[in-house]
């Protein structure tokens, strides 16, 4: 969240002044960045904007004099992941989800009906009439509505799997892996070799991860949407019984069949694709710190390029508030 500006920076601080470099306390020499602490933190406060301040940079230290542990932000492998993720997510709403919202719903049903209706009748006799016409309307749309919906979501839910999959496979070259391929098989073996523990041990610890049921429900939906099989649905069914129809949880009048489109049978949270992003990158960070020993605040902040693109954002105070 952007800090709250100051009004006195405009009246105080012209852009050459915020352009050079020594106004923040930085300066570069063999190709790296240097950071006055006691300086860079004056100057944000000064201009108003601390949201470039993270409690790290000022732990104690011998000499006010930083420099950051890593040149760029994706020589922390975690933030690979935590990059993909939030522009899949970012996709998702802004250039896909608007797209539900043009989806004749039963609501929309109703009101275009009752609308149509009274313009031709001005009787209060009618009224009832058309009340029971548009409600009638809403009725007939909400099957066919859902239906289009889950399909929809069905849709991204395999673009979202595949995605991960491929800034999974990004993040483990980075971490060492060699292959060009993912799978999960690979993915364990990975984690047994790295962590130096037997494959079981690797497996329980992968399950123990937070957020590691919506890692597992992603790729059994993915893998039953793209199989359309008794053995992926039985997996489904037997590991999240509340994500499929079946004659156990009355969501079925029968049992599912090989080659019956997955679709059909998949029941997701309305808000499902909305979170699966943060979750998943929640259940990778945790992966990180636990088995790749990476420090998920440093990485945030602790490089290079962090201190160029804070400096590039504020140094027209204007600008940043969008004024």
């Amino acid at each position: 969240m952007k800090t709250e500006k100051n009004d006195k920076t405009k009246d105080v601080w012209d852009l050459k002044t915020l352009s050079d470099y020594s106004f923040w306390g930085l300066s570069k020499k063999n190709g790296r960045v240097h950071v006055d602490t006691r300086r860079y933190k004056t100057a944000c406060e000064e201009v108003g904007i601390t949201d470039f301040l993270p409690e790290g940079l000022f732990a104690p230290r011998g000499t006010t004099l930083f420099e950051p542990a890593k040149i760029h932000r994706e020589d922390y492998p975690i933030n690979i992941i935590r990059d993909g993720l939030s522009a899949l997510h970012m996709e998702w709403e802004e250039d896909y989800k608007p797209i539900l919202m043009k989806i004749e719903s039963p609501e929309d049903a109703y009101e275009k009906v009752r609308t149509e209706e009274m313009m031709y009748t001005g009787s209060p006799d009618d009224l009832e009439e058309t009340e029971f016409d548009a409600r009638r309307a809403a009725i007939q749309r909400s099957s066919k509505y859902g239906t289009v919906l889950n399909e929809i979501y069905c849709m991204f839910i395999q673009k979202f799997a595949n995605e991960i999959d491929r800034s999974t496979l990004a993040y483990l070259r980075a971490c060492g892996f060699k292959g060009n391929d993912f799978s999960y098989d690979l993915f364990l073996k990975f984690t047994s070799k790295k962590a130096g523990i037997t494959l079981q041990e690797a497996t329980d610890l992968i399950k123990g991860l937070d957020h590691s049921n919506s890692y597992y429900l992603l790729h059994k939906l993915n893998n039953f949407l793209k199989h359309n099989s008794v053995d992926a649905y039985n997996s489904i069914l037997y590991c999240y019984p509340n994500n499929v129809r079946s004659l156990k949880n009355k969501k079925a009048d029968h049992e599912y069949q090989n080659g019956m489109f997955a679709g059909d049978w998949i029941l997701v949270k309305p808000n499902y694709l909305e979170t699966i992003c943060d979750k998943v990158t929640r259940f990778f960070e945790d992966y990180a710190a636990k088995v790749m020993g990476e420090d998920l605040e440093e990485s945030r902040w602790n490089y290079d390029d962090y201190f160029l693109d804070a400096y590039r954002q504020m140094r027209n105070p204007m600008e940043y508030y969008g004024v």
